[in-house]
């Protein structure tokens, strides 16, 4: 469970309030007795590569309807060029 600490308490004594979280407490500061922030040990975002992502869906067993979706969404994204299909501005002609 996490502590309160108002911030008159914070201003007159941060170290101890600071020795703690680098320990892993978590504390609510407050204003008045209202909460406006919750202090917590720094947590470093870390990104995941597709292939680790990957790896942990297919140990999951990812849902198969999705699956499908997902390959229908790749299908889609490929890349094309508009003009091989356009239609001949003068006669309405597909590649005329």
């Amino acid at each position: 469970m996490g502590h309160t600490i108002s911030i008159g308490q914070l201003r007159q004594n941060p170290t101890e309030m600071i020795r703690d979280v680098k320990q892993g407490a978590t504390y609510t500061l407050t204003d008045r007795g209202q909460p406006v922030a919750d202090i917590a040990p720094h947590r470093p975002t870390r990104w995941r590569t597709g292939r680790e992502v990957g790896a942990v869906l297919a140990q999951l067993g990812a849902d198969a309807l999705w699956m499908e979706e997902a390959r229908q969404l790749r299908a889609d994204d490929e890349l094309r060029d508009p003009w091989a299909a356009a239609e001949c501005s003068w006669c309405w002609i597909p590649a005329c």
